[in-house]
């Protein structure tokens, strides 16, 4: 081969090589976990903003008493990157101590027109009295001025959700807020009283919205709505978007800047009761949508906050377009409190991920991925081997894996969050014994075993029938967690059996299940 022909092998390999990098860092990824340890029980509700240096700040609510839940002691802590968001700072800086008598939380950034950094968060005194509260940086983030009360004649129990406050291009400042209780009240009303609060003159001073309202449907029952957000669409209006006990986001629309709403309708971004999250991409002038996507949801995923889902509408909201799942965690994903902040190329999404509210999670996102045409299946789940068999008690039942034995009221069929298996009941041991309907290896078995209780003792054991003796196939011991779908993993997966025997220690037993996964196409599936 002479140097010209090396060269050009040379160039087209180095070429191939550039377009492989290109298409790996063109996928979604990981870059910051923010999981609970001890003294900080949960890590929730962030948002991002950008500094003229370049460097992008996270803040978000650490928690730090002893337990998380809304009312449990927090603080506003700080991370930031240097590089785009790929890494992150290891170390947390408080940038809001804990001044509520209950806790400060749900972090709003936005960088103003006026050049100044505002950062929203509630500070939460008693189950009647949580306002948002409201400090500017002049520093680009380095130091924080004195808090504003955003409401500070209406005493009441106010949610903002993270990342909610806008600006409109009248340089009107928008907040949307849901009501749950006022000064006197002496409970709350959780299914929402829906406002917003204005301001005209970049956040120093606030007015309430010509407009408040509550939500039927047209039989007359309430319909519960919290959570709301805002944008602004190109021909000015601004859209609302609510969480809702309806089976979607709801939408209202305002033509007077965020004064007064349209009747509170359904939508076609169906979901749970959880809140979704919408902001116009700058690199294309569509918007974004984040939410758990519903639409032909198995079953078994009713009322969850997963998947993790993203969509484009090129029609201001009307229809939503290249649809993704980003997260897929069907066990512990509870995917929800979505911040959206754009950098270059790339999308970056903090937001409650696993366990919970606990543990939050930074994705890198890049537009091109949440561009590409690939087609969307609708959520399939795989028939469980259990289906259509009898429930309760059983000595003997057929499934279209087999024939399954057990001592006279030691095994029942039960449906369970996480599908549908076979209850081993508890004892000092207990036995049950599966006649498969043909010889199979079992690698081609996909089973479950998921712990019922936390007491002790707990053992439990798979054994395959071969060559005329029992041979031990699975264990679980007193280290397994409680509440998990175990997925059984074979110690000989090339062994070949017609007969399984299952064996519980354990005073409520075990479920032994199908894994009833749904193909969720989610990018992550852990």
């Amino acid at each position: 081969m002479n140097c010209k022909h090396l060269m050009t092998s040379l160039t087209i390999c180095l070429l191939a090589a550039s377009a492989m990098a290109a298409e790996n860092t063109a996928l979604p990824r990981r870059c910051l976990e923010l999981p609970p340890g001890p003294g900080n029980p949960r890590n929730s509700e962030g948002a991002f903003v950008t500094l003229k240096s370049g460097r992008i700040l996270f803040a978000y609510t650490r928690f730090n008493g002893t337990h998380g839940g809304d009312n449990g002691a927090a603080v506003i802590a700080q991370r930031h990157s240097d590089d785009n968001g790929e890494t992150w700072t290891k170390q947390d800086k408080i940038i809001v101590e804990n001044e509520g008598t209950q806790n400060v939380m749900s972090v709003s950034l936005l960088r103003l027109a006026n050049g100044r950094i505002a950062l929203f968060y509630l500070k939460k005194n008693s189950d009647f009295d949580c306002r948002p509260f409201l400090r500017f940086s002049d520093d680009e983030g380095e130091s924080w001025g004195a808090p504003i009360d955003c409401i500070p004649r209406e005493i009441g129990y106010y949610v903002l959700n993270n990342d909610r406050v806008i600006q409109l291009a009248s340089g009107r400042l928008v907040m949307p807020l849901c009501q749950h209780a006022k000064q006197g009240d002496t409970r709350s009303d959780y299914m929402g009283t829906l406002l917003c609060y204005l301001s005209d003159d970049n956040g120093l001073t606030w007015h309430r919205g010509k407009q408040e309202w509550k939500v039927f449907n047209d039989n007359g029952q309430r319909i519960t709505v919290q959570e709301p957000g805002v944008v602004e669409l190109k021909d000015g209006r601004v859209m609302m978007f609510i969480r809702s006990s309806c089976g979607s986001q709801m939408v209202s629309y305002s033509s007077d800047g965020g004064e007064t709403w349209t009747k509170s309708q359904p939508s076609d971004m169906l979901s749970p009761l959880a809140p979704a999250s919408i902001k116009r991409l700058p690199q294309t002038g569509d918007l974004l949508l984040v939410w758990n996507n519903h639409r032909n949801i198995p079953p078994f995923l009713a009322g969850k906050r997963a998947p993790l889902s993203m969509a484009v509408s090129k029609d201001d909201g009307k229809t939503w377009t290249l649809v993704k799942t980003l997260e897929g965690n069907l066990d512990k994903g509870w995917y929800c409190y979505i911040a959206i902040h754009f950098v270059g190329d790339d999308i970056l999404l903090g937001y409650c991920a696993m366990d919970g509210l606990a543990h939050s999670r930074i994705t890198k996102v890049p537009v091109s991925w949440l561009y590409r045409d690939i087609p969307f299946r609708p959520y399939e789940c795989s028939p469980s081997i259990f289906d259509n068999v009898a429930t309760g008690p059983f000595t003997a039942l057929k499934t279209s894996l087999g024939t399954w034995t057990a001592a006279e009221g030691q095994a029942e069929v039960i449906t369970f969050s996480r599908g549908k298996g076979v209850n081993l009941k508890g004892g000092a041991e207990t036995t049950m014994e599966l006649e498969l309907t043909a010889p199979k290896k079992l690698s081609d078995m996909a089973l479950t075993a998921e712990r019922y209780t936390g007491a002790p003792p707990y053992a439990f054991a798979i054994e395959a029938f071969a060559d005329g003796k029992w041979t031990l196939v699975f264990t679980q011991d007193g280290q397994t967690k409680v509440g998990i779908r175990h997925p059984v993993v074979w110690s000989q997966p090339s062994l070949t059996t017609q007969r399984l025997r299952f064996r519980c220690s354990s005073p409520r037993g075990v479920i032994v299940g199908d894994p009833q996964t749904a193909s969720l196409n989610a990018f992550f599936e852990d």
